[in-house]
């Protein structure tokens, strides 16, 4: 992970910091955590800033998995592009839609076999993201659900919950 992860008051989060939240995240039982990433499945956390490094990494895959060549073809297996010029694939792989896909389908694939129908939802768009195991609050921003933290039915499952 890159050391200039920012927190979104801009905040510097020290690698430590990181890799500590990552070894205390990752369980086999995700709802003994309050907050869960619902893309993995496997990141849980009582720290939401921990949660907004989590989801703001940059991940990656194997090229096999999402780029093919067949003759002259390029083609992205992730958003069923083809064209025959190197350099019109090159900027398809810029693009944010690319980006996106790309990120998510490498979260995804995160959390391993049992996490790989997540795959098909992919074309569906922005899935679910977040969930609040104590509610079982379930949001696609970090804002909502640090928003949902706030309110007095949260506190109150908060209380029952711990």
């Amino acid at each position: 992970m890159p050391m200039d992860m920012r927190l979104g008051g801009g905040q510097l989060v020290s690698e430590e910091l990181m890799t500590l939240g990552e070894s205390l995240s990752q369980t086999s039982d995700p709802s003994l955590k309050l907050f869960q990433c619902a893309v993995c499945n496997r990141f849980t956390t009582d720290n939401l800033d921990l949660l907004a490094v989590h989801m703001g990494a940059e991940r990656s895959l194997p090229e096999d998995e999402w780029r093919a060549t067949v003759g002259d073809s390029h083609q992205c297996k992730l958003c069923r592009y083809t064209t025959q010029l190197k350099a019109n694939f090159q900027l398809h792989c810029k693009t944010d839609k690319h980006i996106q896909k790309y990120q998510l389908v490498a979260h995804i694939k995160e959390g391993g076999k049992s996490n790989e129908w997540r795959l098909k939802c992919v074309a569906i768009g922005n899935p679910v993201h977040l969930k609040c195991n104590a509610c079982d609050y379930y949001t696609n921003s970090l804002e909502k659900l640090r928003l949902h933290t706030v309110n007095s039915r949260h506190e109150a499952s908060l209380k029952l919950y711990k």
